[in-house]
């Protein structure tokens, strides 16, 4: 029973089949299955992976246990990009390859008689952990209403969405942060959305790393792989209705979810699959202000897009 609960913990389950004849064989770990990877979806929905002769084997992993199983070789790439940044600055041999997205895509969402981030003053906000890249957007959030969360509100550490959205649901927290669907649920059921966090703060999410050993000696694989997420990406912006399809399909929703979800992501899709100096600066500063004496960090040292654009390079030819 152990080995069961340990494994469905782990999330060591395939997306998919075994790998057909001539297919490389291509280990992704997400830390969820959030829509914020519509790309990587969008990807195997139309066969982009297979176009490159890619089968991918995509397993769901906490972000710890994602960058030990990457550093390991256990998986070749991981979704967890914005806590790989934190480990590439502090030495860990792992680059950043692609976001999905140019900004945070979280919604501040409270109970039905707030309606503003004012009124949360003294009020229990549902957080993720303390000092991440959500608490930090949240608080940017609250200062630009002259609000700190830490000494005006009260913060509740609840790492997993569903477990945030449950206690919102149920009155436990009067706010807390929530990702499509949840955002796009929970205003049905009559929660107000107080606030596109992305709407305060730019720094890029959604992304996708790998280690520096895989990127030196299996480039070319890489770069079929990005090619499938750039085409993803594009596809999805490029073609509305058919992504919100493809979300209906993927995560089981209905229609008017999978639109209204899709005009939430809508918000923050990346341009291209890089991410901007600003966005990438606003993460070193925090990695900067999270451990001390780090000193300066070069981009080179936490992203690599050159791939990315030699891809781009090639399609606008």
């Amino acid at each position: 029973m152990f080995g069961i609960v340990f494994l469905f913990l782990l999330g060591i389950v395939s997306a998919k089949p075994p790998a057909a004849l001539g297919a490389d064989r291509v280990r992704l770990a997400l830390p969820a299955k959030s829509m914020g990877y519509l790309p990587l979806f969008v990807g195997v929905h139309r066969g982009f992976f297979k176009d490159e002769g890619i089968d991918i084997e995509i397993s769901m992993l906490l972000p710890q246990l994602a960058h030990n199983a990457l550093l390991s070789g256990d998986v070749d790439y991981h979704g967890v990009a914005d806590s790989a940044l934190r480990l590439a600055a502090k030495g860990a041999p792992m680059k950043s390859i692609f976001f999905g997205a140019a900004r945070p895509n979280y919604f501040l969402m409270a109970k039905p008689q707030y309606k503003s981030i004012a009124e949360l003053r003294g009020k229990y906000i549902g957080m993720v952990r303390f000092g991440d890249t959500v608490e930090l957007a949240t608080r940017i959030a609250f200062n630009r209403e002259g609000l700190d969360p830490q000494r005006d509100a009260i913060p509740i550490m609840i790492g997993f969405p569903a477990t945030r959205v449950a206690a919102l649901a149920a009155g436990s927290v009067d706010a807390t942060i929530a990702v499509p669907p949840d955002n796009v649920l929970l205003k049905q059921k009559g929660f107000r959305e107080l606030l596109f966090l992305g709407a305060a703060v730019e720094f890029p999410s959604n992304g996708y790393a790998t280690s520096e050993r895989q990127l030196t000696e299996k480039r070319s694989l890489t770069k079929r792989v990005l090619r499938a997420l750039y085409r993803g990406l594009i596809f999805a912006k490029e073609r509305p209705d058919d992504a919100i399809q493809i979300i209906e399909r993927e995560w089981k929703v209905d229609n008017a979810v999978a639109r209204e979800s899709y005009a939430s992501l809508a918000k923050s899709f990346s341009r291209d699959g890089t991410a901007s100096e600003a966005g990438l600066m606003f993460h070193t500063q925090h990695i900067r202000r999270m451990e001390k004496g780090i000193g300066d960090i070069p981009l080179s040292k936490i992203v690599d897009f050159r791939l990315l654009e030699e891809i781009r390079r090639e399609m606008v030819k």
